[in-house]
């Protein structure tokens, strides 16, 4: 089942011509991709997701187990990877903004690729420079996000699947598009399954459903489960040896529960948002301000629907044979799979709406569009005021960015030409000992001095509990000072979420945990006790056996900003306060 190839008129190719290909080549494009992300990464840090990944990853470091140590909705292969960052780097956030800066120069040169395949190259350099400057510049980075190492997993096995539709024959790329896929399930399940599926339909459109196979379907159901068959042998290849070895040893109540139940049953009820709040609308009134350039931000969800849309009106107006975009069919088939994995994507970030999690679909619209530019030629008036309105969309949306990436070079390049000043990356990246871990991250001064705090009251061998002000409502916990401080967390439940911890039986797990070995310290942060999301995490749970616990055990001692630092209270404190309770 060879792909016949559309026969291409011969054309003279200038030397200068050859030495720009040359040099627009992935090769060149990810350390350029690297150096951009260098110049404007952000030094501070936020308290929770990039931290999620980190502390992961060291508990892994120190011979845990993901879902038997500690919790997590992820999967486990970016805690191993993160890991191995550590060996090579030191136990620092800097090894994980390493790690996260090679995976999203990834994503853009894997986007340059895709759009090269199907469309002329400078097309291709518009998507990588777009898809760089949204990686690099968006308001909330979130770095060691496993949804980026997930959407570069993604995009290669695209690659290596486009590949395959182009000569049919070669299985081979069938193959490692599977083992592509494979990775992408043991960073994010969810992102591995709608791949597959992407792929599958695609699959069985090559020998099942096209026309040529109506005759023969008994022949047609043969190819289609010889390729198969290879296609899964790359997809269980890595996946289901790992998977297997975790439920053997941690079990199948943990891996269900952390794994399938809370994303699929708790998550959804209270961390939904609305696709467009009426306050994010409000904040439109004046783009100009800041406020205001956040909300353009903000809507940037609406353009994988414009770009679903806009290529559907341009396949629908080219559907006769003789406009068609496309000459070979691999390229439109390659299109249609992108085109369908935009769709997925779009769908599983539909709980949670944001520019974070639309992101895998935003990326797959700007590869979508921009082919689609290289293209415009070959399309009639209405689909081209489409593909304009597109991008002057993303480009409204992408405005502020700007005011996200002069500031932040600015200030590093100054730190590097000015290593002396004050507060310049030459100091932050010369921490004393007990911040090592934080070396060239900016924190606030209260965070500090809490890490301080934490790491004189207690030793790398004592496990601590980092909480909230309340435990029966929740919107997250300071994870960092986790990491920061060098401590671990008493519990497997060091990641609160509403809905979980916020149930009377894991509240006894914890409490449990903490009588058989009464923590040091225990640190609640404030910040983000009153959530005024609209689901049912603003709602409280009734719980408060965890509250209960803690006040009657602990007493407070320091206060840093909205974190308090609690030690244990005398034994006959602790049992008069239980009684009066």
């Amino acid at each position: 089942m060879t792909t016949t190839l559309s026969n291409e008129r011969a054309v003279h190719v200038s030397p200068r011509a050859t030495a720009a290909a040359t040099f627009l080549r992935p090769a060149w494009l990810f350390p350029f991709a690297l150096l951009v992300q260098l110049i404007a990464v952000r030094l501070n840090c936020g308290p929770y997701d990039e931290f999620l990944s980190l502390y992961g990853a060291e508990r892994v470091l120190r011979g845990g187990l993901p879902y038997r140590d500690f919790w997590t909705m992820y999967g486990p292969a970016q805690f191993y990877i993160i890991a191995a960052f550590f060996k090579l780097f030191g136990v620092n956030a800097l090894a994980g903004r390493v790690y996260d800066a090679l995976i999203r120069a990834g994503i853009a040169c894997a986007c340059f690729v895709l759009v090269a395949m199907l469309a002329p190259r400078r097309w291709a350099l518009v998507a990588f420079g777009a898809v760089l400057v949204w990686l690099t510049c968006i308001h909330v980075p979130a770095y060691n996000f496993p949804a980026y190492a997930a959407l570069l997993g993604s995009l290669i096995s695209a690659i290596f699947f486009a590949r395959f539709l182009r000569n049919n024959d070669d299985t081979r790329m069938l193959f490692l598009s599977g083992l592509a896929v494979s990775v992408t399930a043991t960073i994010r399940h969810d992102s591995g399954f709608y791949l597959c599926l992407a792929q599958l339909l695609m699959l069985a459109w090559v020998t099942v459903l096209k026309p040529s196979a109506i005759g023969v379907r008994i022949q047609a159901l043969r190819d289609f489960g010889r390729l198969a068959v290879r296609y899964f042998a790359g997809v269980v290849l890595i996946a289901g040896p790992l998977y297997l070895w975790l439920l053997l040893r941690v079990g199948f109540h943990p891996l269900f529960y952390d794994l399938i139940y809370v994303p699929a049953v708790i998550y959804p009820k209270v961390r939904r948002l609305p696709f467009l709040s009426a306050e994010a609308l409000s904040l439109l009134r004046h783009p100009l301000s800041w406020q205001g350039r956040l909300g353009l931000e903000a809507i940037v969800v609406v353009f994988p629907i414009l770009a679903i849309l806009s290529v559907f009106l341009c396949l629908l107006v080219t559907r006769r044979s003789n406009s068609r975009i496309f000459n070979a069919t691999w390229r439109r088939q390659t299109f249609a799979m992108l085109l369908l994995l935009g769709i997925l994507f779009f769908v599983k970030g539909l709980i949670r709406v944001s520019p974070i999690q639309m992101m895998q679909s935003i990326v797959v619209a700007v590869i979508l569009i921009t082919v689609l530019f290289g293209h415009r030629n070959r399309l009639g008036r209405l689909p081209r005021l489409s593909l304009y309105a597109c991008a002057f969309f993303l480009a409204l949306c992408s405005y502020p960015l700007a005011f996200h990436l002069l500031p932040y070079a600015r200030h590093n390049l100054a730190s590097l030409l000015h290593p002396q000043a004050q507060g310049s990356l030459f100091h932050d990246c010369h921490r004393p000992a007990d911040l090592d871990r934080a070396r060239c991250l900016e924190l606030e001064p209260e965070v500090t001095a809490a890490v301080e705090d934490i790491e004189r009251r207690t030793s790398p061998q004592d496990k601590i509990y980092v909480g909230s002000g309340h435990h029966d409502r929740l919107m997250l916990n300071d994870v960092r000072l986790y990491f920061l401080s060098g401590r671990s967390s008493i519990t497997p439940w060091y990641d609160l979420h509403p809905g979980v911890q916020t149930t009377l039986s894991i509240q006894n797990e914890i409490i449990d945990a903490m009588r058989r070995n009464p923590p040091k310290v225990i640190v609640l942060n404030t910040a983000w006790d009153n959530p005024v999301e609209p689901n049912q995490g603003s709602v409280s749970s009734g719980v408060t056996a965890l509250d209960n616990y803690i006040h009657s055990h602990y007493t407070q001692q320091k206060t840093y900003g909205s974190i308090a630092i609690l030690t244990p209270r005398a034994p006959q404190q602790a049992a008069l306060i239980t009684v009066r309770r």
